[in-house]
């Protein structure tokens, strides 16, 4: 299907025609000395007709080289001329014996080996007559040795020029074939290469989608991939040879076919792990093809999809001798990619989940489970004093239900600092804000917000790290810094990311308070320290008492 351009293939048959033209000319030289030295009308006249019919051919050679390369039975008039020449001009003696090469020579060059030795068998009843037609003009006595060493000449000169123009068209064939696999490797290579750097399953089946009716010059092709929680194959993507995404393919993109056998051709060959060419209506109804080859996509034992390519005019000759190799490359090549591609993204989910329960599990040890201890330990003596005192047991149930009204809260706001499954800049103030409302509980506090820049072009883990910073500098400006106003300014500019988070409290000594290794009130700010040099950015805390505080965090995008 890839169409290459030959300038030298697609001269070769004019040149041949040329130099067959230029042999005909040449090889009038030995009838024109025959008259030279024996003039003679018939021979004169046997001359001037063949320079006329050469005439003729040198006016009109493009279409006489269409004309015979597409009707070659055209070759019999030829056929006739030359044993017409042989006949009034001598028989086995004529001068024409190599003009007369001439139809035998183009049936070798154009068809080849057999093309040579089916005009010779044609020519050969017509040298037969021609030899009966001279015998009875002249007197000399029949020469068998001189018939005989033409017609092994007309088998021996046509059969070996068949030969070698059948070798030409084989090497050329051949040639053809290792330019078509060199072009096919080359794009197989830029394919392996994009797909390295797609971002996304879908981007990859795009990138492979248009190596297929690109590069490749198939007419449409689909990608299906599984989704292994439930035994389906869904999320179509399909595309046409113009480069468009088609609209069958944003139709097809809902369809799912259940893993099974029952479920059509696409589930089988993908639990059968083989290629298979299909046609009929179920096609036609569900993905717009008449004609196409399925081919299954594994990443070793694991089921990725099935990739359907219409091959409607492609002959399984076309299908055996290249085409299917390399749809079968190009259908490893995918495998790999999507099944990697999953495997990424399904390790990054992984990765969230478990820094995401392990935060949790730092929140509610750190809170929960001491403010629980308390509980126990608070009704535990309050069990012991209710019989004889209970009086003295009030106060410490007032405590125990303090301290559990604290819990409650501090369980609420671990429910709330649950990360949130997309953020946006919106997203990313509304959040604050509501987590500074319904967590820390503090009045007076006026909170501003201010995010310049593009805030979509920073990557999850920064957005998240960002978010994750300004709820522990929040925390500690509604715990700590007694502060009527606070602004969490982000700007994005120049492949920078910068986070202020600023309030106008008490402040503190930086020094002093990140000194403290054990101080829970400032664990905070190494967390922010933390976070910031895990993403090769720098932090920088400005505070002192009565001064307020700024916490500036600079990031690359």
């Amino acid at each position: 299907m890839i169409e290459t351009t030959k300038p030298e293939q697609a001269a070769s048959p004019r040149r041949i025609f040329v130099f067959l033209l230029l042999y005909r000319w040449l090889s009038l030289s030995v009838p024109l000395v025959a008259l030279l030295f024996e003039p003679n009308g018939t021979l004169l006249l046997a001359l001037l007709t063949a320079v006329a019919v050469n005439g003729l051919i040198s006016f009109f050679p493009t279409q006489l080289n269409q004309a015979l390369r597409y009707r070659p039975w055209l070759l019999t008039a030829d056929l006739i001329l030359m044993a017409a020449l042989i006949a009034f001009t001598g028989g086995w003696q004529t001068p024409f014996y190599f003009y007369s090469l001439n139809p035998l020579l183009i049936a070798a060059f154009f068809f080849g080996l057999r093309g040579a030795a089916t005009a010779v068998s044609l020519f050969l009843p017509l040298y037969a007559g021609a030899l009966i037609v001279a015998a009875a003009q002249i007197a000399t006595p029949f020469n068998w040795l001189l018939v005989v060493t033409a017609v092994v000449g007309y088998y021996l000169i046509s059969g070996m020029f068949g030969f070698a123009a059948s070798l030409l068209t084989s090497l050329r064939l051949a040639q053809d074939d290792l330019l078509l696999s060199h072009q096919e490797l080359n794009m197989l290579h830029a394919l392996t290469l994009s797909l390295q750097s797609a971002a996304n399953v879908e981007e990859v089946q795009e990138k492979v989608l248009e190596a297929i009716t690109t590069e490749l010059g198939f007419q449409k092709a689909v990608i299906g991939l599984v989704d292994p929680g439930r035994s389906v194959i869904s999320g179509w993507l399909g595309r046409v040879r113009d480069g468009h995404i088609s609209e069958s393919g944003k139709l097809i993109h809902s369809i799912e076919i259940p893993l099974n056998d029952t479920s059509g051709p696409a589930a089988n060959a993908l639990i059968n792990r083989q290629h298979i060419r299909v046609t009929g209506d179920w096609l036609n109804d569900q993905f717009q093809l008449n004609d196409c080859t399925i081919l299954p996509l594994y990443l070793r034992e694991h089921q990725i999809g099935v990739l359907l390519v219409e091959t409607e005019g492609v002959t399984e000759e076309m299908i055996r001798n290249g085409r299917l190799t390399t749809l079968t490359a190009i259908a490893s090549q995918s495998a790999v990619a999507i099944g990697t591609t999953l495997l990424c993204i399904n390790r990054a989910q992984q990765i969230a989940i478990q820094e995401e329960r392990m935060r949790i599990a730092r929140d509610l040890h750190d809170t929960v489970s001491q403010s629980m201890f308390g509980i126990v330990y608070t009704l535990d003596g309050s069990l012991k004093l209710l019989p004889q005192q209970p009086e003295a047991a009030k106060p410490e149930l007032e405590r125990a239900l303090k301290t559990a009204e604290q819990v409650r809260a501090e369980i609420r706001h671990s429910i709330l600092d649950i990360w949130p499954s997309e953020l946006t800049a919106e997203r990313f103030t509304a959040d604050l804000q509501k987590y500074v409302q319904d967590t820390c509980h503090i009045d007076g506090l006026q909170l501003t917000f201010d995010v310049r820049g593009e805030f979509g072009i920073l990557s999850l883990q920064a957005r998240r790290s960002l978010y994750r910073i300004s709820q522990e500098a929040l925390a500690n400006v509604t715990r700590h810094a007694a502060a009527s106003e606070a602004r969490v300014c982000v700007d994005i500019a120049q492949g920078r990311a910068k986070l202020v988070v600023r309030d106008n409290g008490r402040g503190f000594e930086p020094a002093v308070a990140l000194a403290r290794e054990y101080g829970r009130e400032h664990f905070g700010l190494r967390g922010i320290q933390d976070r910031t040099q895990s993403l090769g950015g720098e932090c920088h805390i400005f505070s002192q008492p009565n001064a307020g505080t700024s916490i500036i965090v600079d990031i690359p995008v």
